[in-house]
């Protein structure tokens, strides 16, 4: 979490340089043009399997889909892309490994990106989102062992000016429920774990009439745990296009790359209420609008305010073991691990700790994707963090998910909802997500040295 305020604002201007970069060139290293090859027809009914995929035989009739596009995940990805898709015609389904939509995770920063990429996907829906959001005044970054590590901008309020959206923070359940709003019930389908996808050939030859995407699910029984296996079935659907957001854990991802999510460290985050700040440490401790990211002794915290008076609270210590277990069922074990570890530290930071119930404190693992150079084949592609999940060091996540909708979109909208579309949205976005996942590799290993 440690960074300093200069590299928020030149990493801004590198992602300004990476939008405005023409990747013709690259698109033709990358050989997206279509391969006369596969075409051909498959006459057997039995899955013919091969090192990249499987295959199924299918009708070319339209009825034949039960959707247009199958979206994995119903994260913040997956319904901004639902809700452009949808304003498209394009008949969409949303398959979530949850059992219901309910709230999840703490809170999160965006860069001004985000907005102006969601802004390009749909002004409305933007808008949504900002309503929900905290724009973000003053940032800084100061250390409880060093004194005169002290630097900061109260000019942020100026972002929009010059960037044309102000950097925010954001409730992560305010922003879900912003970006589901209106959207049509029936598109979703929670409960549904995917387990494979297997390619349906082309009909008669013709490369451009696809065969679609047959899906697995492992579906969860409402009322069961999401991870009750006991209590699932099966289930199928076959779809045109597959685009996978489900994020690190992607089933899509695994089958089409093989690699695994790597650990690198075990964080705790929570967002403290308004009315606990107020017996702790009073109102407005943590600034007006501000984002702080305090280091010393090995841990890093950030802070972050809300615009109700809560205030979102992140800590890491780089010592702690990424592949340990979590700890679970034990709020009393908690709350004492976090007093002795934060019992250096100002009152503002105990306070926020004090205030906040255990049982919102949520443990978790940090990992990263290894940077991969594919993202599909066929009618396939990634998207969000199943693409390119990275370490939160440069907070990056949401702002990068938000920016792959936006180029998708420009694609379908230049080629049509095709294997050119997504061929030419990964040629663009590969090289783009690369560098930033490199990027925030490099902040992550510059904090365990600064820290």
């Amino acid at each position: 979490m440690i960074l300093h305020i200069q590299w928020l604002l030149a990493l801004f201007s590198l992602f300004k340089c990476c939008n405005c970069f023409n990747f013709q060139r690259v698109g033709k290293i990358l050989n997206i043009k279509r391969q006369q090859n596969l075409g051909a027809t498959t006459t057997t009914t039995t899955i013919e399997r091969n090192t990249d995929s499987k295959t199924v035989t299918s009708s070319s009739d339209d009825d034949f889909f039960d959707a247009d596009v199958g979206i994995i995940g119903a994260g913040p990805a997956g319904l901004a892309l639902s809700h452009a898709l949808l304003n498209r015609g394009y008949k969409v389904k949303v398959f979530e490994r949850r059992t219901s939509f309910r709230p999840v995770g703490a809170a999160v920063f965006m860069y001004p990106l985000a907005l102006n990429a969601l802004r390009e996907v749909s002004p409305i829906l933007e808008e949504k989102l900002r309503s929900v959001s905290t724009p973000i005044r003053k940032i800084s970054l100061t250390s409880i062992v060093d004194e005169t590590l002290d630097v900061g901008t109260d000019r942020l309020d100026e972002a929009t000016e010059v960037f044309g959206s102000p950097f925010v923070s954001v409730k992560f359940w305010d922003m879900l429920c912003a970006l589901r709003e209106g959207l049509p019930d029936e598109i979703f389908h929670f409960g549904h774990e995917m387990v494979e996808f297997q390619h349906m050939p082309d009909d008669d030859g013709d490369h451009d009439n696809k065969g679609g995407v047959l899906l697995q699910f492992r579906q969860t029984k409402d009322g069961s745990n999401d991870d009750d296996e006991e209590q699932s079935i099966t289930t199928k659907a076959k779809v045109k296009v597959l685009i996978d957001a489900a994020g690190i854990r992607s089933k899509t991802r695994q089958q089409l790359v093989g690699d695994k999510p790597i650990p690198r460290l075990r964080a705790t985050f929570a967002v403290a209420p308004k009315d606990g700040i107020k017996k702790t440490i009073g109102i407005g401790a943590n600034g007006d609008r501000q984002l702080s990211f305090l280091v010393g002794d090995g841990v890093a915290v950030t802070t972050a305010s809300l615009a109700n008076g809560d205030v979102w609270w992140t800590q890491t210590r780089y010592d702690d073991d990424p592949t340990a277990p979590i700890p679970t069922g034990n709020e009393q074990s908690l709350r004492d691990r976090l007093k002795e570890r934060f019992e250096p530290w100002p009152q503002e930071i105990k306070g926020l700790v004090e205030a906040t119930d255990s049982k919102d404190v949520i443990e978790c693992t940090i990992a990263e994707l290894p940077v991969s150079f594919r993202w599909g084949e066929r009618d396939v592609t990634l998207l969000g963090d199943s693409a390119h999940a990275q370490l939160p060091a440069l907070g990056l996540g949401i702002s990068t998910a938000f920016s792959d909708v936006s180029e998708l979109c420009k694609q379908i909208d230049k080629f049509g909802l095709n294997r050119k579309a997504l061929r030419w949205y990964e040629a663009v976005r590969v090289p783009q997500t690369a560098f930033l996942q490199l990027a925030s590799r490099m902040a992550y290993f510059a904090n365990i040295y600064l820290g």
